[in-house]
């Protein structure tokens, strides 16, 4: 019967023979492939327990209440066990040379940080944190992956935006259902007059488009409704014809008329605009190299990814929001395509302690900044320049006050 205990060379991993012991009485191993001698083999033992225990209840959403009552301990010891499991630095890129036939990018709000994600149809490629949605976060998602054939966005600006500057060649294809949702956003899901009803039914039929002979009579649709209702969507108001106080707050002080039925123009200019881009049914004509089949919506981000995430912030309400983001990150992580062993990343990291160590040291950095002194003592008034970099240095023009 073998030895389970028996334990492997950390250099080689032959398997180590006893070598005696030391003068405290710890039994010494030996390697006998590269001679490399050792002790405490049995070192890490509780830290991969409590590891295993960590990564099972940050991305279970088990509380941690029944957790330790599952186990038998208080809530004092599971934050003993894991506080150093919370400085272990999760990575956020996959490979960043592989080019994929279709990715999706959207973003997601936990309290007051923004996650944005790209993904595949099967597994996540990227994410980035930030506190908004802008065309500056995004280019930082973007950076991070190859350019893909295609695109698809539930069309925020900020995404746009980056694409425009990141990858201006490339396929975008934007979410069907979102535009859907502008749409009955600015007509009502429940209109009166003809004309939103028209535009409405257009709605319907844009999350139907299965092919292109339906995108050819979805086109046809549009193009017919504007040409029926061309004379109403011309109406205009006039300042001097309606009270003060019957002047709707989008119009600027000096602005004498405008377009009377404003959303219904807008909707119905979004559909023409996006049709005339080939932005709207991108997957039914797709660029060439592509190989499988393609998503006319954003659907498998947000219900296959960002919900779940919701979900696993609920569960784990309460919890402080860096340790959100590190439990985000591990969800994220492990859901890549061939993701590390979450124990190997740990183990490369000793168990969190490199990056407790990284953190008191810039703590302390940050400290004597501060304070000025090693012990403490503020930092006192000298004759010296400073040689680092103040936003408020420069030359100063102006009045600046004088008499």
């Amino acid at each position: 019967m073998a030895n389970r205990n028996r334990p492997s060379c950390d250099m080689c991993g032959h398997g180590l023979v006893k070598n005696g012991k030391t003068a405290a009485g710890t039994q010494r191993w030996l390697c006998p492939q590269c001679n490399v001698s050792s002790i405490n083999t049995r070192a890490h033992t509780s830290d991969i327990r409590h590891f295993k225990i960590f990564i099972d209840w940050i991305l279970s959403g088990e509380s941690a209440d029944h957790l330790a009552k599952r186990l038998g301990v208080t809530r004092r010891t599971l934050t003993r066990w894991f506080k150093l499991l919370w400085f272990i630095t999760v990575p956020t890129t996959t490979d960043p040379y592989r080019v994929y036939d279709q990715v999706f990018i959207d973003g997601t709000y936990f309290h007051k940080k923004c996650l944005l994600v790209a993904c595949t149809e099967t597994h996540v490629i990227a994410w980035h944190w930030c506190l908004r949605e802008s065309s500056y976060e995004y280019l930082k998602l973007l950076d991070k992956i190859a350019q893909p054939l295609i695109v698809t966005t539930d069309g925020a600006g900020g995404a746009l935006k980056a694409l425009r500057i990141k990858w201006p060649d490339v396929a975008i294809q934007r979410c069907l259902v979102h535009v859907q949702r502008n749409t009955f956003a600015d007509i009502s899901r429940n209109p009166i007059h003809p004309a939103h009803k028209a535009i409405r039914k257009l709605g319907y039929m844009l999350v139907q488009v299965h092919n292109r002979e339906d995108a050819a009579r979805f086109t046809a649709a549009v193009h017919h409704t504007r040409i029926t209702f061309a004379d109403w969507l011309k109406e205009r108001t006039y300042r001097s014809a309606i009270p003060a106080g019957q002047v709707p707050k989008w119009v600027s002080p000096n602005q004498k008329w405008w377009y009377t039925h404003r959303n219904a123009r807008r909707a119905l200019k979004r559909l023409e605009k996006l049709i005339h881009a080939g932005q709207l049914f991108t997957f039914l004509d797709p660029p060439e190299g592509v190989t499988q089949d393609l998503k006319a919506t954003t659907n498998l981000l947000e219900g296959g990814i960002n919900k779940q995430l919701k979900d696993l912030a609920g569960n784990h309400r309460g919890m402080f929001d860096e340790h959100q983001r590190i439990t985000m990150d591990w969800w994220l992580y492990t859901h890549t395509e061939d993701p590390v062993a979450p124990l190997e990343l740990t183990k490369q990291q000793d168990f969190g302690r490199q990056g407790e160590k990284a953190a008191r040291a810039a703590w302390a950095k940050e400290e004597l900044t501060r304070r000025g002194h090693p012990d403490g003592r503020p930092a006192t008034y000298d004759t010296h320049i400073d040689n680092e970099w103040n936003p408020s240095l420069g030359i100063r023009k102006g009045w600046a006050g004088r008499a």
